[in-house]
């Protein structure tokens, strides 16, 4: 072949090898930025879900601040933790009877018995505080509301579950989570919270439950029991599952060191709370 002939396709396969160059270098950088700009989104979304989580938690604490500090809260364990004391040694049985088997209400809503029909001292006291605690469970969508005595005795429960009435030192349910909640808040200082993360928790039939719990003050600000709230799983879920931003496949979730969830997937029909674990690097 003649130069005059060779030349320009010379020149045209140099062009063309420069622009395919260029084309997958544009691509490279384009797909660069793209990971960039997914990654300043997943970021951006995780600490804004940190922030609101932690805000959240901020509000928990205090609320169980305000709470305990509030003169009804104090007179409201004084009542119920004297009543106690007149129900003889079997006030487990006596009070279960009258809140859980004998409660006409089905399981579930045995917190909307307001008094007994036995006229003790503990269903005058039990009608008189059980709306504002009721209220207080409701409107704040805790699971239950618990007040202790400093003997451990579980005096008072919104829900009535079968800790309700128990003692929680040395009872059946002593080395659950709200056993040690309990612990916590009676060897804590007036004015601290102890959280007791996710686990089983056999008498909310195995579901999972968290806890926090915090000192109650007496008159003289001398420690008379311990406030302790159930922590709301469906509040944090819809905080963790708000997908504004996520796309349809995209997702946030809380998980604990040992990977397994700590809130519920939003793909999935049941809960994975303890039951599903994340081990992707991500998640390490």
């Amino acid at each position: 072949m003649k130069i005059k002939f060779k030349l320009p396709l010379i020149i045209v396969g140099l062009l063309l090898t420069l622009a395919t160059t260029l084309v997958i270098v544009a691509a490279s950088q384009m797909a660069s930025s793209l990971l960039e700009e997914k990654e300043s989104k997943l970021a951006l979304a995780r600490s804004a879900k940190a922030i609101e989580l932690r805000q959240y938690l901020t509000a928990i604490e205090e609320d169980l601040l305000q709470v305990t500090s509030n003169p009804n809260t104090r007179d409201a364990l004084t009542s119920f933790a004297t009543a106690w004391q007149e129900l003889g040694s079997d006030q487990t049985t006596v009070l279960q009877e009258l809140y859980i088997t004998g409660n006409p209400n089905p399981t579930g809503e045995k917190d909307k018995l307001y008094q007994a029909a036995d006229n003790s001292s503990y269903s005058v006291a039990h009608a008189q505080f059980h709306p504002w605690f009721h209220k207080l469970q409701q409107q704040h969508e805790y699971y239950d509301v618990f007040l202790f005595n400093m003997d451990g005795d579980l005096v008072y429960t919104v829900f009535k579950e079968l800790d309700y009435a128990t003692n929680l030192e040395t009872g059946k349910w002593r080395d659950s989570g709200l056993g040690d909640a309990f612990r916590s808040g009676r060897n804590g200082k007036v004015g601290e919270f102890s959280f007791i993360d996710f686990a089983p928790y056999a008498p909310s039939y195995d579901a999972p439950a968290s806890f926090i719990a915090t000192p109650i003050p007496g008159a003289n600000g001398e420690q008379i029991g311990v406030l302790a709230y159930q922590m709301p799983i469906g509040r944090i879920n819809n905080i963790m599952q708000e997908k504004t931003g996520m796309g349809k496949t995209g997702e946030t979730y809380l998980i604990g060191q040992d990977y397994l969830m700590r809130s519920d997937s939003r793909f999935s029909k049941t809960s994975t709370i303890l039951s599903t674990k994340v081990t992707s690097e991500a998640a390490k």
